[in-house]
């Protein structure tokens, strides 16, 4: 890992912007590729409608953040080189430690920021855009409003500045949070009832809580646990029924996503 970082370290600007843009194209069509292998898996219980292909609007945003990620990932880079942002190259156990931090923290700090984005004066300008795809889709999680793309990277930024994390512990972010994010935007709950009624899920967020959100978006507005729901009592009052199965049918919507209002 040593060699790896003093050659990435070492690269020049356009070497690392270009990096940095296959990185984030892979993680687009890994999350895709993920998005629809669940869509597939037997047993799968559909809770929105089949929405079809994605729109054109959809496609263009999801490249845009690829673009943005790439800068943001960019700014890391350089942050890193300057010694701003500080990580441990080293395999410990630190590694378990500093991962569940990172989620924890960042699950607070995206509740926070995304609890922001829902304020009638602050909906309009940014995140709505996110919430005209009702009909989920593999890439709907991409699909989002530029300003939001750049205000998580800066939130992502300034939390790697403060405190330094295990480098390992960062890729293991990465993948949590591209399967928390793919499976909370299919539309479907792959999760055997089962699973969904143990303890852990109690706290842990399954596809169902974010699915809820994209119905009801004053509800349900954590990301990785519902710790902070709970908390600040924003949980949709059903959802325990729902997870656990307690209640039925599955949620169904109308397969025509709302325009702006």
């Amino acid at each position: 890992m040593h060699e790896l970082a003093a050659y990435v370290a070492g690269l020049p600007l356009w070497g690392a912007a270009l990096l940095f843009l296959v990185e984030n194209t892979l993680i687009l069509a890994g999350g895709v590729a993920l998005g629809n292998a669940v869509l597939r898996l037997p047993g799968v219980v559909r809770l929105l409608p089949d929405p079809g292909r994605a729109s054109s609007l959809q496609r263009w945003l999801a490249a845009c953040t690829v673009l943005l990620n790439t800068a943001v990932t960019l700014a890391g880079w350089k942050l890193w080189t300057l010694g701003v942002i500080r990580l441990d190259l080293d395999a410990s156990w630190r590694i378990a430690l500093d991962l569940l931090v990172l989620v924890l923290v960042m699950d607070l700090a995206s509740y926070a920021g995304h609890a922001l984005a829902h304020l009638p004066r602050l909906y309009p300008l940014g995140h709505r855009l996110h919430h005209r795809f009702v009909d989920a889709r593999p890439i709907t999680l991409f699909a989002l409003h530029p300003g939001e793309v750049v205000a998580f990277g800066v939130l992502w930024l300034l939390v790697l500045a403060v405190v330094p994390f295990s480098v390992w512990a960062l890729l293991g972010y990465t993948v949590v949070n591209l399967v928390f994010g793919v499976f909370g935007h299919l539309g479907v709950e792959p999760l055997p009832e089962g699973w969904r009624r143990a303890r852990i899920f109690a706290v842990v967020a399954t596809p169902t809580m974010h699915t809820m959100h994209h119905l009801n978006p004053a509800r349900n507005l954590g990301f990785y646990t519902t710790i902070w729901d709970r908390l600040f009592r924003t949980l949709d009052d059903d959802y325990d029924r729902r997870r656990t199965g307690r209640a039925a049918p599955p949620i169904i919507a109308p397969a025509v996503s709302p325009g702006p209002s």
